[in-house]
């Protein structure tokens, strides 16, 4: 029988496999989103899991009455991008039913997630984003601090392994490179995110490197370039 994982852990399985072109999809930018917007919910789900049960998802010896996870429910949140489909732990066996806060309020911060999401793969997400983005109507947070800070860590690994990876590996013969505003911080206004997509010999879609710059300029589009060249891209035939 095949060992349960996370639905996180499949979501970032899914991400990797589209920034890398294994994941073939039409609308890149779109399903980038959506699948980042999937990983930040999953997490902060199974995070409120893990406070709810005091252990972590592989960890045994439940005391009487403290509950145990009973496998996954789906859930849908529809935003801009389109419908996200997310797995939501659940929790069986506690003296006080368990009840997903965070899920009852993830219908109202659609465009804060997908703010978040983009942020993510931009330049990274810091502690204070995440708690900020699960707070109930009365300001209380909605994870306790030290699963706000795991989540932190692991999100912020996820960045440092996307803006740092090797990039000698892929074939580029045409890349693509344009500015998009995307409102990378909540309530604030947009800011332009330089996208770099490369088309492999073989067809593949790579997503290269997001880079935010405080504005368009030949500075920022000369870093952009500098940093990918430092991580092994190569000469393609075609830059636009």
């Amino acid at each position: 029988m095949a060992k349960r994982v996370p639905g996180s852990m499949r979501t970032r399985k899914s991400l990797s496999e589209l920034i890398e072109g294994r994941l073939s999809c039409a609308d890149g930018r779109g399903e980038l989103v959506k699948l980042a917007t999937r990983l930040i919910i999953e997490e902060a789900l199974e995070a409120e899991s893990r406070d709810a049960l005091g252990r972590d998802y592989y960890e045994h010896g439940a005391a009487e009455g403290q509950g145990w996870r009973n496998g996954v429910r789906p859930g849908r949140l529809k935003t801009a991008e389109g419908m996200v489909d997310y797995a939501a732990p659940q929790v069986t066996g506690r003296e006080e039913p368990f009840h997903s806060e965070i899920r009852d309020t993830l219908k109202g911060r659609t465009q804060a997630l997908e703010d978040l999401a983009v942020e993510l793969l931009a330049r990274g997400l810091s502690v204070r984003d995440i708690e900020d983005a699960f707070r109930d109507e009365s300001g209380r947070s909605l994870l306790s601090r030290t699963a706000v800070s795991e989540i932190g860590e692991r999100l912020w690994a996820d960045y440092q392994e996307f803006a740092s990876r090797d990039l000698s590996e892929h074939d580029i013969v045409y890349l693509f490179i344009d500015g998009i505003a995307e409102r990378i911080r909540p309530g604030q206004k947009r800011e332009p995110v330089l996208a770099a997509w490369g088309f492999t010999a073989s067809g593949a879609k790579v997503l290269l490197h997001l880079m935010a710059g405080s504005k368009e300029d030949a500075e920022t589009v000369s870093a952009l370039f500098q940093d990918m060249r430092r991580r092994g891209l190569g000469d393609p035939l075609l830059v636009v």
